[in-house]
């Protein structure tokens, strides 16, 4: 075959000339069936799922009789047969339609007209994501049938895309042979999406605690705190959807984790939304607590998030609670989490397919209460790499209990917490502090590279009395520093941003260290993974901050640090005068706000100071015009890290301006970057160009109505 197709190599050479396979089954196709198709057939790549309406076996209404039916999607031999290899999966879905197996289905198979191309068809599947791109595609003929047309067959006919194939294939290889590290990067991307709704959360909190605040301003804080709370749950639904991609190939970690603070961080998160239902939510310990465990907190915490948001979601009186308690377990100690809910309950017969992917209680659950019936899937198979598992008992009409079971690794010397209740749940190392009550009496070096952040972040360190130095970039940081060590007048402590072009803030601080610089070095990341911190001391740092910088607690590192390395300062300069109240509230003088252009989130982000926002909003007017050009330049050339590093910079800077129409669009961009997906990544530029050029008037109008208020 593959002579004779290159003998027929031409530019000419569409895929109907291209050799395609014809089978056809119906969602109720027994596995069984599909499994004995491919046995009997080596040559057969795949086959193509219809919905027919009736009983049909694999191999039958293909052709013309297949052309009436709707087809669902593709199933490839290697997808099939991969999902089967899983624990248990043969027991389970061998005889069972192929419609239980929704997973392995290609629900949206590439489909080509018979017409095209084959330079062309090659092209468009090789931009399909690693994990597909070998999956067969679909060739659309004259009559409105399908065919199955093997991806390598497709490649092999397109010589000229050779050296492209098998950058794809190595590319693949890799990825196949990095699951961990693809992981570790899908968890990154989460983490960095968790953080935009958490910026308003926690800024808008802040303002709550202002007693000067009006009630009108109280309560558009509640309620930005309350849409901010509902996004960022999405967004943890999302993580949970997204992860039957890997699921079965998960790898886990054991790092040492409170119990008790990861329980209050997850009943933090979850109160608002039992608050906006009127549900109680609380939190018990059963039994004393340790101190610490051994266990991976991301997967912990992902489990028992997903427990109670089902807990809540079918709960309409009552109440939810979540129980803690150590159980000895025959000499191998578990921690066990019991998510109690006074909600519909459920039938034995429910509760035994509950755990199937894709399963919930029964038809209607659907449809009156969403979701996708993956999360208790994942959830138990999360918990079983923790060496625990996921059970349940439950009564209709009398409510749930979810129990959680996790190792909790060696306990010998670790101390028992008698009343967890009482002890200290703050997720931070340093306490916040009181900003009205600060004065900071030093000379800090800022390395930033976006002057918005830059501008945001000295500004406010100069106001508590900070003599702030800034840097651009790593070299630039590398270079003062140094030279305000030999002039014997050093930085009293650096804050150095982790992700920056040329020389990053790893290689910066590392630099630093190497050459004897020996002052307190604060790492500023967007990055707050399990071993990020670790990362950024082995650099050499002292400690490092998170993404959207909390400033009450980066003011608590700051004074921390800097009395390990200078003497107390004399007595009355820690405190100062509080600062003057503003003689108007920000979120009364700017009611109207243009739907490109958040007022108030701009004003939060700058502490709320007008004209700090009037100065980062007159930083990002010319900066971003020229990043689109800069973005578009790079597209040209195919230049993915700089329309990657760009696009992160323009997100970052719309995100201070309160721009979120702009920054989602950066954000979709840097993510095709990352993919490097060409004509995706077009399309998105185009949506971040029209963002931005719709955003610069509103950001100009924002800058007048604040100079002439001031």
């Amino acid at each position: 075959m593959a002579e004779s197709l290159s003998q027929r190599l031409s530019p000419s050479l569409t895929v109907r000339e291209l050799p395609a396979a014809d089978e056809h089954v119906s969602l109720d196709t027994p596995a069984q069936e599909i499994a004995r198709l491919f046995e009997d057939r080596a040559e057969l790549v795949g086959v193509i799922v219809v919905d027919r309406g009736m009983t049909g076996g694999a191999g039958k209404a293909a052709g013309t009789g297949a052309s009436a039916d709707r087809v669902v999607g593709v199933i490839s031999r290697a997808a099939f047969l991969e999902r089967l290899s899983h624990p248990y999966a043969l027991e389970l879905y061998i005889r069972r339609p192929i419609a239980h197996m929704r997973d392995v289905i290609d629900v949206e198979p590439q489909i080509f007209r018979a017409e095209c191309g084959v330079h062309e068809a090659a092209g468009i599947a090789l931009q399909r994501p690693a994990t597909r791109v070998f999956d067969p595609v679909l060739v659309a003929g004259p009559n409105g049938g399908v065919r199955l047309l093997d991806v390598q067959t497709l490649l092999l006919a397109q010589s000229r895309l050779l050296e492209l194939a098998n950058a794809t294939i190595r590319e693949a290889k890799e990825a196949a042979e990095s699951a961990s590290v693809a992981k570790s990067q899908f968890l990154a991307n989460m983490s960095h999406e968790i953080r935009t709704p958490l910026t308003a959360i926690l800024g808008f909190a802040e303002n709550l605690l202002d007693q000067s605040a009006s009630e009108l301003e109280r309560r558009d804080a509640v309620k930005t705190i309350l849409r901010n709370g509902e996004h960022l749950l999405g967004i943890l639904n999302d993580i949970l959807d997204l992860s039957k991609i890997e699921a079965g190939k998960l790898s886990v970690e054991r790092i040492e984790v409170a119990p008790t603070r990861l329980a209050a961080d997850v009943i933090a998160i979850m109160r608002v939304r039992a608050e906006a239902k009127g549900l109680s939510l609380a939190l018990r310990y059963a039994s004393p607590i340790p101190e610490k465990i051994l266990t991976d907190p991301t997967r912990l915490r992902q489990i028992l998030i997903n427990l109670l948001g089902n807990a809540i979601k079918f709960t309409e009186r009552g109440g939810v609670e979540l129980c803690v308690r150590l159980e000895p377990n025959g000499g191998e100690p578990q921690m066990r989490f019991d998510v109690i809910d006074s909600g519909i309950g459920m039938t034995d017969a429910q509760v035994q397919r509950l755990f199937e992917p894709f399963s919930q209680a029964d038809g209607s659950t659907t449809r009156r209460f969403g979701g996708t019936g993956l999360g208790l899937a994942i959830s138990r198979q999360l918990a079983r790499f923790l060496s625990g598992d996921v059970t349940v008992e439950s009564e209709p009409g009398r409510g749930s209990t979810f129990s959680v079971t996790v190792a909790t690794g060696p306990l010998e010397g670790i101390p028992l917490i008698e009343n967890p209740s009482e002890a200290q749940q703050s997720t931070g190392q340093y306490e916040p502090v009181d900003l009205s009550a600060v004065r900071l009496r030093a000379r800090i070096l800022l390395v930033e590279d976006s002057p918005d952040s830059q501008l945001l972040i000295s500004s406010f360190l100069r106001k508590l009395g900070a003599d702030v130095d800034t840097a651009n970039n790593g070299t630039s940081g590398v270079e003062k520093a140094l030279a305000a060590q030999r002039s014997q007048s050093p930085f009293d402590l650096v804050l150095m941003d982790i992700q920056m072009s040329g020389l990053d803030g790893y290689a910066a601080t590392r630099r630093l260290r190497q050459e004897g610089f020996r002052q307190p070095v604060i790492a500023l990341t967007a990055n707050a993974m399990s071993g990020d911190r670790e990362e950024c001391l082995a650099a050499g740092c002292d400690d490092y901050a998170v993404k959207p910088i909390n400033r009450a607690e980066l003011v608590g590192q700051i004074q921390a640090l800097l009395a390990r390395t200078k003497p107390a300062a004399p007595r009355g300069e820690v405190g100062a005068p509080k600062r003057p109240e503003p003689p108007t509230s920000p979120a009364e003088e700017f009611n109207d706000e243009p739907p490109l252009l958040d007022h108030r989130a701009a004003l939060a982000r700058a502490g709320d100071d007008p004209e700090l926002a009037r100065e980062v909003a007159e930083l990002a007017i010319p900066l971003l015009s020229e990043w689109l050009t800069e973005i578009d330049q790079a597209l040209e050339y195919d230049d993915w890290p700089t329309v990657r590093r760009v696009a992160h910079t323009l997100k970052a800077t719309a995100d201070n301006v309160g721009a979120n129409t702009a920054r989602l669009a950066a954000l979709r961009l840097e993510e095709l970057a990352i993919e490097r997906k060409p004509l995706e990544a077009r399309e998105a530029f185009a949506e971040v160009d029209l963002s931005v050029r719709q955003l610069l008037p509103a950001l100009s109008q924002f800058v007048s109505e604040i100079a002439g208020r001031h």
